[in-house]
């Protein structure tokens, strides 16, 4: 049963990235000839949706949810499954976190399209795009550097770091992000410090 989730799961995110690819090629394309393909765009992200819905329910972890939650008050189930779900995610290696970050905001692109604000959309597809890059990058990287899965990256932080540089370059020589949110690129920044210093920025 595993085993198949395993491989409907990786099915389903190979084709959510080949339709994120096609989407954005198509959004640079609408850019430079905006009455090519009508309704193009709003058919791939309804698509798009549906898609990334499909691989953020077989990535959600049902097993270690639900064993955490059986017996106590509700609060203290609540409390147990919320810790479970944040311990998932930091198990994530740096490109799967890269990889979960693209598909919200492809989700968050499609969203915003279905509701009309295209310029936005294409905007948040960038940045999806820029992510799959960077999250597909660290995928290689860290099957190069560290092929045994169960072994400790010894590389992750390193990697993080410069991912997170090179996202923050990359937004801010993008005039489509840079040009409507001038600011956008310190995000990175701002996130790279408190990856690296995380004991500075706890409350006492």
């Amino acid at each position: 049963m595993k085993s198949d989730l395993l491989r409907y799961r990786d099915v389903a995110l190979r084709v959510l990235i080949m339709l994120l690819i096609a989407y954005v090629a198509i959004l640079f394309y609408k850019l430079q000839n905006p009455y090519a393909f009508p309704g193009i765009e709003r058919r791939f992200a309804y698509t798009l949706i549906a898609v990334g819905t499909v691989v953020i329910l077989l990535y959600f972890p049902y097993g270690k949810v639900t064993g955490r939650i059986e017996g106590g008050a509700w609060h203290r189930k609540f409390t147990r499954s919320t810790v479970s779900m944040y311990r998932h995610l930091k198990s994530l290696s740096t490109g799967q976190r890269f990889v979960m970050v693209a598909v919200i905001l492809l989700m968050l692109a499609a969203v915003v399209l279905a509701f009309g604000n295209e310029a936005d959309a294409n905007r948040a597809a960038i940045l999806s795009y820029f992510m799959l890059v960077v999250g597909v990058l660290n995928l290689l990287m860290e099957y190069v550097l560290n092929p045994d899965e169960d072994a400790p990256d010894p590389y992750s932080r390193s990697r993080m770091a410069l991912s997170l540089v090179l996202l923050s370059v990359v937004i801010y020589f993008t005039p489509e992000i840079s040009g409507k949110y001038p600011r956008l690129y310190l995000l990175p920044l701002v996130l790279l410090l408190l990856a690296l210093f995380p004991g500075k920025f706890r409350s006492k």
